[in-house]
Parts: structure tokens; C-alpha cells; sequence
């Protein structure tokens, strides 16, 4: 794991999806992830009136390896529908700098004891 390269990857959804995308997620072993309130920028009424639905949406940010990644957007495309229009974004950001082992265990889903029980 220490080789691996580790990615942040954003992802930006419908917010009734969140529990889902979670469990998908953990399910590959993405197992650092924060989760933000969200609202899409469009009006309410506008939303409305394209039977788009409603602007609340998750923030879902993840450090994966780069294995993962290929994962992950399997599982956004076919789960999700993502490369479908108003579905929803995803995009990753390099990690090129940690500051300790400990936190780089951490952010590798390792935690502070290596991955072991």
C-alpha cells in the first residue's frame, strides 16, 4: 500500500444517493470518506418546471488508491449513471505530499495500527 499512489476523489451527487454511493464505496475499500451538505445552483423553480427534482445534493470526498479509482468510476457509470447529463460529477486530485506515516496510514484506509485488527 505504501507504493500506491493515493488520489482524493470528489464527488458531487443527488443527495438521496449518498447512502448508497457509501455503501458502494466501502464495498471496494474506500474507507476514508467525508460527506458535505450541498445545493445545486440552479432555482427551485426552475427545477421544477424541467421535472428535474431537487437542488440538494452531497459532497462525497475520498482518498483512494489509484486502483480504486478504476472501482469507483465502474461503480459511479453503472450504479449511478453519472456520464448521463444532470447525474452528477466526479473528478480526482493527486495527493503528492503527506505530512507523517501516521496520517498517510490513515488517508490510505490502513488506519494508525497498518490495516491489521
Amino acid at each position: 500500500m505504501s507504493n500506491s499512489v493515493l488520489k482524493m476523489m470528489m464527488i458531487i451527487i443527488d443527495r438521496n444517493k449518498t447512502e448508497k454511493l457509501l455503501s458502494k464505496l466501502e464495498e471496494v475499500g474506500v474507507n476514508f470518506t467525508h460527506v458535505f451538505r450541498a445545493e445545486g445552483t440552479a432555482k427551485s423553480e426552475i427545477l421544477e418546471m424541467l421535472g428535474v427534482g431537487h437542488p440538494e445534493k452531497s459532497v462525497v470526498l475520498s482518498t483512494l488508491t489509484k486502483e480504486n479509482v478504476i472501482k469507483v468510476k465502474d461503480i459511479l457509470a453503472k450504479d449511478f449513471d453519472i456520464l448521463k447529463k444532470g447525474n452528477g460529477i466526479a473528478f480526482t486530485i493527486p495527493i503528492t505530499s503527506v505530512g507523517g506515516p501516521a496520517s498517510l496510514q490513515i488517508l490510505s484506509g490502513m488506519g494508525l495500527n497498518g490495516g491489521k485488527s
